[in-house]
């Protein structure tokens, strides 16, 4: 019977902020909502700072050699998988097959014929670790008419089954939600806006790091209402769902745009506004595109900037809010357990997309796959 034997897959997945490569291996049983999924171990393989400078330098100019950035993107992700691998003692002729989502480098604003472009080429992935993959997702929803994203809801689909009236909101780069209506109808999703993006941007710029650690330094200081009114009015916001976006409408180059020194705040002060704004994009898209939910389950990095958590809470009193973690997986590996789920997905020939997810005319089955030549 199709889907009762055990599948092993092994997720990978970069997020926009190209901080680390998360590596899941999943066990799966069944088939469509009905699957019992596993997730027996994962790591984290952090970026190679060099090759994170290429990434976001590429993202704000579009000027770098793109097959030398997808060669060295390849090989990461290559000996991060190879590494896992010989760690945790798994041949990879056991597994079912590699899901990699590969490094986003480009994502539309808003308009899908723009396109997405995840580089990691896997024929490349599938010659050097000798087992099948599966990526590529986000093209047959953008050419049936979708957004490309949000994706990983699939995954909240069959992993919370039991659960209504829930929201899973991942902050990465960007911000995006899941919401679990109820049993009988189709989830909803949509790119609520900025995550962490504007905010690793300016602590970059000004504090010559990464990020705010903690969110600590966006909480020492109050947020300005004038900044944060003028960022509201920016047209992503007031878009109905389905809709999705990227770090090149909210990233470098809007802080560069956005002209900071005309409001004479310091950067704690713009990086609490920030925060604010983050955590508003969330609250008020979830209240106009369904209802402030029971429960909400946080992941990404985002869910440790106690300053953005904090504003969500204060805007969404009615909410639980909850770390990912309490839904009985790892939330720091959601979405490498989303890409294994989705790879799945695609060698059984389900769909895995929805009209109201993406905004496409039907639902898809996503992905491609490559096997290893000979």
């Amino acid at each position: 019977m199709i889907g009762s034997a055990p599948r092993l897959i092994l997720g990978l997945s970069s997020g926009t902020s190209a901080d680390a490569l998360d590596v899941a291996l999943v066990e799966i049983v069944g088939t469509g909502r009905n699957r019992k999924v596993k997730c027996l171990v994962g790591d984290e393989f952090e970026t190679p700072l060099s090759l994170k400078r290429r990434i976001t330098n590429f993202l704000k100019t579009y000027d770098l050699p793109l097959r030398d950035l997808e060669k060295a993107i390849s090989l990461f992700f290559v000996e991060s998988a190879q590494s896992f691998l010989m760690t945790h003692n798994v041949s990879a002729a056991d597994l079912t097959c590699v899901a990699s989502h590969g490094q986003t480098v480009f994502h539309h604003n808003g308009d899908p014929r723009q396109g997405s472009l995840q580089l990691g080429n896997l024929q490349f992935l599938a010659d050097q670790l000798n087992v099948a993959v599966v990526g590529n997702f986000r093209q047959a929803d953008l050419l049936a008419g979708g957004q490309g994203a949000p994706i990983s809801v699939f995954a909240d689909w069959v992993l919370h089954s039991d659960k209504t009236d829930l929201a899973i909101v991942n902050i990465g780069g960007i911000a995006n939600i899941s919401y679990l209506r109820d049993n009988n109808s189709p989830p909803l999703a949509w790119d609520s806006g900025p995550g962490n993006g504007l905010l690793d941007a300016v602590s970059r710029i000004y504090l010559n790091q990464e990020y705010d650690v903690g969110g600590h330094v966006a909480l020492s200081a109050d947020f300005c209402p004038v900044l944060l009114e003028d960022l509201q009015k920016h047209p992503y916001f007031s878009l109905k769902a389905p809709k999705s976006t990227g770090l090149e409408l909210f990233g470098p180059k809007f802080i560069k745009n956005l002209r900071l020194e005309r409001y004479e705040l310091s950067v704690s002060e713009i990086l609490a506004t920030l925060c604010q704004l983050s955590a508003w994009g969330i609250s008020s898209s979830l209240i106009r595109e369904a209802r402030e939910p029971k429960t909400l389950y946080l992941c990404g990095g985002g869910r440790k900037n106690l300053a953005l958590v904090g504003a969500l809470s204060r805007q969404l009193p009615n909410t639980e809010i909850l770390d990912y973690e309490k839904s009985g997986f790892d939330a720091d590996l959601r979405e490498a357990v989303a890409f294994a789920l989705l790879g799945d997905a695609y060698l059984l020939g389900e769909t895995s997309t929805w009209p109201t997810t993406t905004g496409a005319r039907k639902s898809v089955i996503l992905g491609e796959g490559r096997a290893p030549m000979a």
